[in-house]
Parts: structure tokens; sequence; C-alpha cells
């Protein structure tokens, strides 16, 4: 039951703090207008619009002289593609981008006033929530060279995107009312429910408490699992292909919170079930016990410090939402903590002569012999060759090579000069 109530407060935290939040939805629509599939479906209906409002042909045929004018027709159809891959740079530029940005702001907060019923405009009997970029539609006429007077006379209805219907928001309406009055209540109730049950459990409270871990990783893998089925389930409904790949990614990113969510708790229900099955009397958990005894049983100073530089490094390894959440990181922090001191105080009840032999004065000992020997090479380098040296000329001259002059002379000057 907790399991279920679960997954109803995870699809809550969603609601609530992503879909109701219009700070985050608007984040969220800045980075989808950053994507190329959406500059190129934006660009696309864009293009559709005005094409469909403004007499394109005739706007040519007034800046073509007499005797081209007839081209005016094929240049304006010729002229269809090219314009939509100008409109895609022109969504880029800083301007573009502030006006989506306050429209979206506004469509949000219309959006939000539907769905918790705050304004008899936006109600379920009124209207639609739309998505005006009407403005966008405009400057993106003018920046392609269509008189801004042409502009002007568009309707008011162009660029006008139904998000939804009002009509058929009723039932919505009312899953948000419950999902406010109920959401906090469900949390604390979940939490109560998953202790309850371990508390009862006398005798096999470690293997209820890792099921608890497992149930919270179903949870999470569910989630993820609807996702999917859910963006691949709007990418399907999108009847024109040039803006399927395009519907998929807003999903993506604005179910991003969703995914966070749904890892959150596949990451927590990991650490429980690890740390329950550490702690078990199993074969596997024995053996890993006795193999990492040497480690739980080293200095303490040394276990610690060599368990926060692990640690660490899982941090900044691993991906998971749970390390990027400042709740979850404190408390994930807590529980390890706690549960490598329950396991080192095990393992030095259970395997207390399991040790890391490190003699450390003989360690001492032949580093301080090997610095020595390093230094002396490095002092006797050049010593070393001049008696190389000696030994040649002492060959040569006794197989006659060299004169008792010659000889005499070439060692005076080699000694001569290694004492310089």
């Amino acid at each position: 039951m907790a399991s279920v109530l679960l997954f109803g407060t995870a699809a809550d935290v969603w609601v609530k703090r992503q879909v109701l939040s219009t700070p985050k939805w608007v984040a969220a629509s800045d980075k989808i207008l950053a994507d190329p599939k959406v500059q190129a479906a934006l660009a696309t209906y864009i293009v559709d619009e005005i094409y469909s409002s403004v007499d394109v042909r005739a706007v040519l045929a007034d800046e073509l002289p007499d005797s081209l004018k007839g081209l005016a027709a094929p240049l304006a159809a010729g002229l269809e593609a090219p314009a939509s891959t100008a409109v895609e740079r022109i969504l880029s530029t800083d301007r573009v981008k502030k006006v989506w940005h306050t429209v979206n702001e506004k469509a949000h907060q219309a959006l939000v006033n539907v769905l918790e019923d705050k304004t008899r405009i936006g109600s379920t009997k009124d209207g639609n929530v739309t998505l005006d970029i009407g403005e966008i539609i405009r400057i993106v006429g003018t920046d392609l060279g269509i008189p801004s007077s042409v502009m002007d006379k568009i309707p008011a209805s162009v660029g006008q995107i139904t998000i939804f219907e009002s009509s058929s928001l009723a039932s919505i309406q009312t899953a948000v009312k419950i999902v406010n009055i109920l959401g906090p209540i469900l949390f604390v109730l979940i939490v109560v429910m998953y202790l309850l049950a371990v508390w009862l459990a006398r005798g096999r409270r470690r293997l209820t408490l890792r099921n608890v871990g497992w149930s919270v990783i179903v949870v999470g893998l569910i989630l993820t699992t609807m996702r999917r089925i859910s963006g691949n389930y709007v990418a399907s409904i999108i009847t024109d292909p040039q803006y399927s790949l395009a519907g998929k990614f807003i999903f993506g990113v604005l179910s991003e919170l969703l995914f966070n969510t749904a890892w959150l708790l596949i990451t927590w229900g990991a650490v429980i079930v690890l740390g329950m099955v550490l702690i078990g009397p199993s074969r596997i958990a024995t053996w890993a016990r006795r193999s990492l005894a040497p480690l739980f049983n080293a200095d303490q100073i040394v276990f610690w410090a060599g368990a926060f530089v692990l640690y660490v490094l899982v941090l900044l390894v691993v991906p998971s939402p749970a390390f990027r959440t400042q709740w979850s990181l404190i408390a994930l922090t807590v529980i390890v903590g706690f549960g490598l001191d329950v396991l080192r105080r095990r393992s030095l009840r259970e395997f207390p002569d399991a040790h890391i032999d490190v003699d450390s004065s003989r360690l001492r000992n032949s580093a301080s012999t090997a610095w020595a020997g390093m230094a002396s090479r490095l002092k006797h380098d050049d010593s070393g060759s001049q008696v190389d040296q000696l030994k040649q000329l002492s060959e040569l001259h006794a197989s006659g090579a060299l004169s008792d002059g010659e000889f005499a002379a070439a060692k005076a000057k080699l000694l001569g000069a290694g004492s310089v």
C-alpha cells in the first residue's frame, strides 16, 4: 500500500514543482527553444503561418520590375524552403528568445489559473489556454523582408497555439485540487507506513527493510518506464512527422523532474538493499565482509579518510539526482556514515584478526635506503665517468697505442678537468 502511495507522491512532486511552477516551466521552455529539432519545427510552423496569412506573391510582385513580375509566383513557392532555414537563425536571436520567454510565462500562468480555478476568465467554460507567438511571427516576417505595413495586417488569431481546450480540463482541475490537499499528507503517511511495517516485523526486520528498498526501486523503474511510454505516445499522436521529434523532445524536457524523481528513488532503494544485504547472514554477505575486513579494521583515522575519499569519488562519478539534491545528499551522507560505522564495529567483532600487515619501520628504512642510493648516484655520476675514461687510457697505454708522454699528458688533462 505504501508503495502505491509512493508512486502517487512522486507524480505529485512532478505536478507541483514543474507542471504548476511557472519559473520551472519557463526555464524548460527556454531550453526547448534552444533545441535544433524544436527550432526546425517552429520555423516550419511560422513560415506556414506567414504564407497562409500574407500574399507573398503579391509582395514579391511589388518589389520586382514590370518585366519580371511574372516570376513572382514561382519565386514565392521556391523561397518557402530557404525561408524556413532563415527563420531558424532568427529564432536564435536574443530578441526572439525574450519574446518567447514572455509569451510562455503568460501562457503558463493562464494554464495554472485554469487548473487551480483561480479566475473566471480561465474557467473550463470559457475559451482555451493558448500560447501566443504572433509577435514572433511578425518579427520573423519583417526580418525576412516583408514590409511591416503588411505584417501589421495579419489577423490576431495567427500564431495562437492551443495548449489545452478549457472545456476538457474539468477532470484535471479536480485532480489538481486533490493533489494540493493530499500531497503533504501522503508523504508523511508513506514514511509512517514503512516504519510501522519494519517495526511490526519482529525477527525479520532486516528482510522487511530490504523489501522496502526493493519496492522503492520498483516504483522508480515504473516511473521511468511510464515516462518513456508516454513520450512515445506523444510522438505517435502528432500526425505531422516533421513535428514528431520536436514533440517528443518537448515532453522529455517537461517531464525531466519526473525522471529525476524516479532515479532518486532508485538510488535510495539501492542503498537500502545493499546495506541490508551486507549485514545479512548469506554466504555472499559473509564473504564480502571477510574480504573487506582488513579495510574496516584499519586504523580509525585511515579508515574514515579512505571512506571519505571514496564517497566523494562516488558523488563525482555517479550522475544520480539523489546526489544533486541538497536534502537527499545530506540524508544519504548520514545514512552511509552510520552504515559504515555499523559494518566497521561488526567487522572488529566478527573478524578481529583481519588486518592489513604493513611494517612501517621497515617501509621507512627501505625508503631511506632508496633515497640515499639515488642521491649517491646523482652525486657520483661525474666521478664514475672519469674512472671509466682513466681505464680506457690505461688500456690504450698498455697496448702501445699511447706513448708514456702521451699517456701522462692525457691523464693530467683528464684529472685537471675533473678538479675544476
